[in-house]
């Protein structure tokens, strides 16, 4: 290990969760996890068990191929950057052979790092100067719980509500990781029922489509209350000029404008930039980074429809991509 990543992780904030109780989360045996299922969980265990032995879901159909993985000697703080940079939660930790060792979550994370991690921003200098020297070896769950292709859906859904963990990651005979099953996984297979068919459209192709008619909503949304703003103003200038029209009418009308107009230049900035995705989406380079090419995750999408940029490129941060493998 690296002389740097040798280095003792400054620990979590006090009263935050230690690494160790993040661990122990993984390690619990039956029946001895803390706190009831929630109601999605037990609706994926009952529909699991409803399931026929023909109709069946195998985690090999729903579980994410090929996943992002990162090494114990990497630095801490160069897994939570891939996090935020991919809008992921968990990262198998694996060795040269590729075989498991341990998974990191940003939970884990959380625990170690004496500063508030996130996947919404990338931490500040200060924050970052706070965590060097922690590496993920450090804070990993070592021995995690592990699924194979052929696990059911049933008995992986049965271990994340067990354990009342994120993700178990996948591996084959060898003990090498082939893919990575989630919650967000389960909870597509809850939604959908049905494995991905070949040639179907994959599920970031599905979450992109989804995401536009979100924003083409908003769009509406947001241009129907630019409208009617408009429409008060005209009234209120129009009244200015009726003798008709009586005072306590055009007293509604302006507190309705001085309501509304705080708000409205948001609202067209908000317009601008939805207008821009929509343009990108007809494109088809909706979630392209322009700068390296790389997938923008949908959640910052969500945040900032006008982003074009990844928030590797956007914060001007070009390291080595020394975490994947």
């Amino acid at each position: 290990m690296p002389r740097a990543a040798q280095r003792a992780c400054p620990g979590p904030p006090e009263g935050s969760r230690t690494v160790s109780h993040v661990a122990d989360r993984h390690r619990f045996g039956p029946g001895e996890r803390d706190g009831a299922q929630t109601p999605w969980e037990r609706r994926l265990l009952q529909r699991s068990r409803d399931s026929t032995e023909e109709e069946m879901l195998k985690v090999g159909d729903l579980m994410t191929l090929d996943p992002l993985s990162v090494a114990p000697d990497v630095a801490a703080l160069a897994a939570l950057d891939l996090m935020i940079d991919q809008g992921i939660r968990h990262l198998p930790v694996v060795d040269r052979q590729d075989r498991l060792r341990g998974v990191v979550s940003l939970d884990d994370l959380r625990a170690a790092f004496p500063f508030s991690a996130s996947l919404t921003r990338p931490p500040s200098l200060s924050e970052r100067e706070s965590a060097l020297g922690c590496a993920v070896g450090e804070v990993m769950t070592h021995g995690p719980l592990t699924a194979r292709a052929e696990t059911t859906l049933a008995e992986a859904a049965e271990l994340l509500a067990r354990f009342h963990i994120g993700c178990l990651p996948v591996v084959d005979a060898s003990g090498q990781v082939i893919g990575i099953f989630s919650e967000t996984d389960a909870l597509r297979a809850l939604v959908d029922g049905e494995p991905a068919k070949r040639g179907a459209p994959s599920a970031r192709i599905l979450d992109l489509e989804l995401l536009t008619s979100e924003l083409r909503a908003e769009r509406e949304r947001i241009a129907k209350q630019l409208e009617q703003l408009r429409v008060s103003e005209n009234e209120f200038s129009e009244g200015q000029r009726d003798p008709a029209m009586d005072r306590e009418e055009r007293a509604r009308l302006l507190t309705e404008i001085a309501t509304d107009e705080p708000l409205a230049a948001l609202a067209a900035s908000r317009l601008g930039a939805l207008d821009h995705a929509l343009t990108r989406a007809q494109r088809g380079r909706l979630g392209v980074c322009e700068d390296c090419g790389r997938e923008i995750p949908i959640a910052r999408l969500r945040a900032l429809p006008g982003a074009t940029q990844c928030i590797r490129c956007a914060s001007g941060d070009r390291r080595e991509e020394e975490a994947v493998r």
